[in-house]
């Protein structure tokens, strides 16, 4: 018996994010300055950028729908 798969569609607007899966960013949330990695990355249809941000390790929680521009930047090493 053959099977078909579906090919996934990529999204090709990703390149107009900033920042990248795997980037270690600040940012506020509640009125506190975290740290996360971007663990997933949207484009909407009006092209605006948005993120989900994870914080934490072992347990880590997810912060969804982050706009691009309300991250304050990038963790250097």
């Amino acid at each position: 018996m053959f099977f078909l798969k579906k090919k996934k569609k990529k999204d090709l607007k990703l390149h107009l994010a900033k920042y990248k899966l795997g980037d270690y960013v600040y940012f506020r949330y509640r009125n506190e300055l975290y740290f996360g990695y971007i663990y997933m990355t949207y484009v909407d249809d009006n092209d605006k950028v948005t993120y989900t941000i994870q914080l934490g390790g072992q347990c880590p929680s997810f912060i969804q729908n982050y706009k691009e521009e309300d991250i304050l930047g990038i963790k250097d090493f």
